[in-house]
Formats: C-alpha cells, structure tokens, sequence
C-alpha cells in the first residue's frame, strides 16, 4: 500500500528536512508561524482571539494546535482515490515538532486509535524537539486591551448549524454564559455561525456571550498536489480549538459538544455506506478517547454533549427559545455550496442532515422557514438514479430493516464503535429520530 508522510514545520529558523529513503511514495511540508503569509498555516485569527481575550494556554496545549492542523492537512490533501490502493484507506505518517516529545512519544497509542477511528486510516506519528528549544508559540494575551467581559468555565463549539444554535440558546436561557467558539477553513459556513451569533446576541441582550472565529486554511503549496473532501479529521481539529480555550479559562471548564443522538450515532443507512456517509465526528466512543488525551495532558477540561440520547426534533421542541430557532438562518446541509447552480450556499434540501432537519421540526410541530433547493415534496417525484433521491431510498431501506427485524437496530449501533455493555439509551433515541424521519419521507414518491 502506497505510504505517504507530512513534515511540520514550526518556526522561522526550523529547516529540518525529512529524507525519503524511498518508503514514501511523496513527502509534503506543513509550515507554521514561518512565512508570515499565505504559505503558512493560517492561525492569527484563532491566535489573536486567544491575545484579545488574555486566554494563555499551555505550551503542551499548543503542541496539540500543531498536531491536529498537520493531521487535518494531510486528511484534507492526501485525496483517497489518487493514494489508497483501495480508494479509501490511507497510509499516513506526520512528522512534528514539538516542546515535550517525551511526553508525545508517550500519547502515540491513544492518538493513533483517535486518527484510525475517526478517519479510517493508518497513521503513524513522530515527535521532535522544536528547532528553537525556548521557542514559546502560546499567545501571553494583550495587555494593551482586550479582556475577557465575563468569568465562565463553559465553552460550546458554535458550527453555525441548528444543534448548536440550540446548544447555546439553552445554556444562556439557564443563565449559564458560555464562550462560543466557531471553526471554517473558508467563507461557506461563515455566514451562518454570525447569524447565529447575532441571533443570540439579540435574543439575550443582558447575557451577551463572546464568539471566538477560528478561520484555519491549509496551504495548497508543496503538499501532495490534491485535495480530499470527505474531512474526517476535521472534528479532531474543531475539538482542539475549542478545548485550548477552555484550558485557559479555568482550572477546571468543560467543553460543551451540542449534537442530536441520531447523527452522533451516525450508523451507516445501507451497507453500502460504510465509507465517507459514515462519519464518527461526535461519536461517544471517540469522545471517551479524547477526553483520556484531554486528561493525560492534564487541561482540566470535560467534554460533554447534552443531547446524546434526544432527537433533533426533541432538542427543538424542548428548547427553551425555539422560536428564535425557526427564525434564525442555521445551516445543517452536508454540501451547503451550490455555485454551480448559480445561488449561494444553502440548503440542498435532500442529503441526510437536510432530511433529519426537516423532520425535526415536523416532528416538533414548528414551522420550517428554511429555504431548500429542492423541494423534496413536489410533483414527480424523487430519482432514485440521482442524488436527490439517493438518502431517501437509503432512509425508507433502513426504517424498512428495522420493521422488519427489530434487533437490527441493536446489531448496527453496535458496529458504530464500543459503546459499553448496555445500549439500550442509544437503540432507544435512534428508534426514536428514525419515527421522526418515517413520519417525513413515507409519503415520499421515489421513480
């Protein structure tokens, strides 16, 4: 199988080389804090929120920042068709400087289960010393102004999307003020999180919350010459940023994850979907691990999602302003970009999220205001033969398996990853959001 490697870079005066010996088939560069331009990992939006804010995590918090872009660049440029012999698995190897890599050498087993779960590749990790070994890269906050307005021990991962719109509505509305952190690696999805955002601000004018925009591109220059777009790592990245945040807010935070438990779960809706329909981005098995990480590098911070075992149409209806929910323009597609129809990005209309959205709010007795691309509910039909149809189809099989052998459902959550030896919580909230999702698309024609 072809092995592919990334060298990370961190420094003006980090040169180091990574001789290929001929085990790799390309080697790439992953430059931070180097150029001072676009060749460099773009983090002096995170890293300026961090200064403004006087939040100063630790050095080892840090080294976390670097491992995870080096692992998102490689999961975002190594394309899978292109280097893995069966389209799908890669064979991966990072290489990364570090200030402790003792104790990195020391996290490697617990890392490599956390990259091989989430992705589904191989990977192999290789720490060194930093070139500079008094070179300090954690922000020491801006003494100039800036200050956080509020004391909290909460933040919550801001998506832009409804769950975490929800999310943030119901800690506020239990007067718990959390600090909201958002992740993009381009202009699709920002829209969304400061809608959200000002929503929020206009919803609880004596309860204003701050919003961290981490804006992290990789560079394109000297890598692999190709993109992935199935972004499995991309949560791996997104709970980084949020819990270098929370470390620094105080000796003991919590990270809050707000995601429905029918997505969570995510259990692959025909056999055939075992590959990238399957994402574990906030799969409580994947949770258990990061939280050992999070604890072996002593942070001081929980990870929590509260709506594990409760639909998406539970979370809407139960939650506490969900009127300001149906008003605000969230975004919950899993390919929102449509420019080669012409419009803006939006909602297709037809993908799993899009679905579980729309069923959400029937189930909750709330009127939908989104707009969709395609209105899955008009004349003629949906085709099978085409995406638009391809989810349904795979919604009506599942829920048709499921009527029909009801300890079906038991056996797939099962496969979805170690989830203890009771999962009954989980079979339950699955059953439940499948009624959900049954109660839109039966009446569905597909041709």
């Amino acid at each position: 199988m072809p092995k592919l490697a990334l060298n990370a870079v961190v420094g003006e005066t980090d040169n180091t080389i990574l001789p290929n010996n001929g085990q790799y088939i390309r080697v790439g560069t992953l430059p931070f804090f180097k150029y001072d331009n676009i060749a460099d990992v773009s983090l002096h939006e995170y890293i300026a929120a961090l200064e403004r804010l006087r939040l100063v995590p630790s050095e080892r918090a840090m080294d976390l920042l670097i491992i995870a872009c080096t692992m998102y660049g490689a999961d975002t440029r190594i394309d899978r068709e292109s280097y893995a012999e069966d389209s799908w698995t890669r064979m991966i190897d990072l290489y990364i400087p570090v200030s402790d890599p003792e104790f990195w050498d020391s996290q490697r087993p617990i890392m490599k289960k956390i990259f091989r779960f989430l992705t589904g590749d191989i990977w192999d990790l290789n720490f060194r010393a930093r070139a500079n070994p008094g070179q300090s890269i954690a922000p020491r906050g801006n003494r100039r102004g800036g200050l956080m307005p509020y004391q909290t021990d909460t933040v919550c991962l801001f998506s832009g999307g409804m769950d975490s719109l929800i999310g943030a509505i119901d800690l506020l509305s239990n007067g718990i003020r959390p600090l909201l952190l958002g992740h993009a690696k381009s202009a699709d999805v920002t829209t969304y999180q400061h809608n959200c955002f000002e929503a929020i601000k206009d919803g609880f004018p004596n309860l204003q919350p701050t919003f961290v925009y981490s804006f992290v591109r990789i560079p394109k220059g000297n890598l692999f010459d190709s993109e992935d777009h199935t972004e499995r790592g991309r949560s791996f990245l997104f709970l980084t940023l949020g819990s270098i945040c929370a470390s620094a807010l105080q000796p003991q935070s919590r990270l809050i994850v707000p995601e429905n438990g029918m997505i969570s779960l995510n259990i692959p809706l025909t056999p055939l979907r075992v590959g990238s329909h399957s994402t574990r981005t906030t799969h409580p098995h994947y949770f258990s691990m990061m939280q050992e990480l999070f604890d072996n590098m002593n942070l001081g911070v929980v990870i929590q999602n509260p709506y594990q075992f409760k639909t998406k149409g539970q979370m809407l209806a139960e939650c506490r302003n969900n009127n300001l929910v149906a008003n605000t323009e969230s975004m919950s597609c899993s390919h929102p970009v449509a420019r080669w129809q012409g419009e803006r990005p939006g909602h297709c209309g037809y993908c799993v999220p899009c679905i579980i959205r729309q069923a959400a709010f029937r189930g909750a007795g709330i009127r939908d205001n989104t707009h969709y691309r395609r209105n899955i509910f008009s004349a003629g039909g949906l085709d099978i033969t085409r995406v638009e149809g391809a989810d349904v189809l795979a919604f009506k099989y599942l829920i048709e398996k499921v009527r029909r052998n009801p300890a079906f459902l038991t056996a797939a959550i099962r496969t979805t990853g170690p989830l203890g030896d009771d999962v009954d919580a989980f079979v339950n909230v699955y059953r439940a959001a499948l009624s959900e999702v049954e109660a839109l698309v039966a009446p569905l024609i597909l041709v």
